[in-house]
């Protein structure tokens, strides 16, 4: 008898062995997207599809933009009259805006870029649109001026909105990113400003006592679940609910510059110094990856079939890019 239930137990514990346990948590992979040696600074990107992205720079005076088509990345020629690109977006394959130093807008056709009388000179650090005719872009001020630049383009005309100073409370004369979703619209700045389009007009909606440096860029997967990151001295990330914004200050990190999302507790960050990680916006919690480069990343994109693309570099001194792309085991 004992005999027998010994050997029960061992056939027990054998099958139990042979069971599986959870899966483990997949282990991401940072790669090179594509040689850049010879490429200039790379600072934004963005796809209409898995198999048609977009990446945009380039040098003082001189635009560059890449493009890959599911099987290979190649470089498109750009606007001979375009000066180096910042950011991209845009709303189907034959329909994608750049924007750049010096108010350049560039328009991808299907065939062909080609660049926009914008009616301004100033530095344009972002573009967004709910559609081709509801497009917003934000930058830089003017020259003489002291307010950031804010264009409203309705596919046709570029309208500049003139942002009132009670919006501005901190004197930001930079706004460097726009994004929305679901009809929630921001625009993220200088000194930690924060504005909203409340369907009127654009109006401060304040980030907390941490909001104290540069906002960079936002990105989000609902109404009420939107990231903001930026920070110069070191790492700020603000998370918006739908009714407030709140604002940390992670010790240890430098300055943010890029943010993507396609699960609302999953945001992947850049910044400084090669910088990527998670962040998870429920719990606060960052955790680092190695991203194989210590030049900024400017700008992320997920393609929502599992790559997060960052593209990034030098704007200083000698121009220099970066574009990797990370997937999941």
């Amino acid at each position: 008898m004992i005999a027998t239930r010994v050997t029960l137990l061992a056939a027990g514990l054998a099958l139990l062995g042979a069971c599986p346990g959870p899966d483990p948590a997949p282990t991401p992979h940072w790669a090179e997207a594509f040689d850049t040696t010879a490429t200039g600074a790379l600072s934004g990107v963005w796809g209409a599809a898995p198999d048609d992205v977009w990446i945009v720079g380039g040098r003082p005076g001189v635009a560059e933009i890449h493009h890959y088509d599911g099987a290979a990345w190649s470089e498109v020629a750009a606007p001979s009259d375009a000066d180096l690109l910042v950011w991209v977006y845009g709303f189907a394959s034959d329909d994608v805006l750049a924007v750049g130093v010096a108010g350049t807008v560039a328009h991808w056709d299907g065939a062909t870029w080609t660049t926009l009388d914008s009616g301004t000179d100033a530095d344009l650090w972002g573009v967004f649109g709910f559609g081709p005719d509801d497009v917003w872009i934000v930058g830089a001020a003017p020259a003489g001026d002291t307010v950031p630049t804010l264009l409203h383009y309705d596919g046709e005309t570029f309208s500049p909105y003139a942002l009132d100073p009670a919006q501005n409370s901190r004197s930001a004369t930079s706004l460097f990113k726009v994004w929305g979703i679901d009809g929630t619209l921001f625009a993220v700045g200088q000194r930690g400003l924060v504005i909203r389009w409340d369907g009127q007009g654009w109006v401060e909606t304040p980030a907390g006592a941490k909001a104290d440096q540069d906002f960079v860029s936002l990105w989000g997967t609902a109404a009420d679940h939107i990231v903001a990151v930026g920070g110069r001295n070191n790492a700020r990330l603000a998370t918006w609910d739908g009714t407030g914004w709140t604002t940390i200050a992670p010790t240890g990190i430098g300055g943010l510059n890029a943010v993507t999302m396609s699960a609302p507790d999953a945001a992947v960050v850049g910044g400084i110094y090669g910088w990527v990680g998670t962040f998870a916006p429920e719990s606060g919690a960052l955790e680092r990856e190695d991203s194989l480069t210590n030049l900024d990343i400017h700008a992320l994109w997920d393609d929502g079939a599992g790559r997060v693309y960052a593209v990034g570099g030098r704007f200083v001194g000698t121009f220099g890019g970066v574009a990797l792309v990370r997937t999941l085991d």
